[in-house]
């Protein structure tokens, strides 16, 4: 409303990349004793597997590989999820931007003021752009969910104000500052 630019879709995609980069490689290093007890458990799956078909047995269940994955996993998703939260509520309270933002020029700003985020619309942002992922465990939800975040991302295209719908939710617009 004030006149500042607003950024344009492929720049905020670059920017989620970006983020998704660097949380990943966060995530991935402080999860990786857990990505190799998940690596163990399909090796040992997959041994018993080559083994059983040498031996003309029956295919292994993999009841017991999916046993031996839902703790590892549970805990790779939480670590991912505190990573996810810690990164972008941090810097968008510290710096109005994530670094992805940050290296492409962009700020997140109230839609009718400029200034610091307050945190109550930095988490309802944070919530309805990421914060659901937790229901992607529930097998039916996570496909309605796989539906919403594709529509959250592509939102911009045809909006008039170019918010996602998170930002609609927090009342956002990510604008250009260079």
């Amino acid at each position: 409303p004030d006149g500042q630019l607003l950024a344009g879709w492929w720049q905020r995609v670059w920017a989620y990349l970006l983020d998704g980069l660097i949380v990943g490689i966060i995530g991935g290093v402080l999860a990786s004793p857990w990505l190799g007890d998940v690596v163990d458990a399909y090796r040992a799956f997959l041994d018993q597997m080559v083994r059983d078909a040498e031996a003309g047995r029956q295919t292994t269940d993999t009841a017991a590989l999916e046993q031996q994955l839902a703790g590892p996993m549970a805990t790779i998703a939480l670590i991912f999820l505190v990573v996810g939260f810690v990164y972008h509520v941090g810097f968008l309270m510290a710096l109005q931007a994530t670094p992805g933002k940050l290296a492409l020029g962009l700020r997140v700003r109230l839609r009718n003021r400029p200034g610091r985020l307050p945190i109550g619309s930095v988490l309802l942002r944070w919530a309805s752009q990421f914060g659901y992922s937790v229901l992607n465990l529930v097998p039916f939800v996570g496909a309605l969910l796989g539906i919403y975040g594709l529509l959250d991302c592509l939102w911009p295209l045809w909006d008039g104000k170019k918010q996602a719908i998170h930002d609609k939710v927090a009342r956002t617009n990510v604008v250009r500052v260079r």
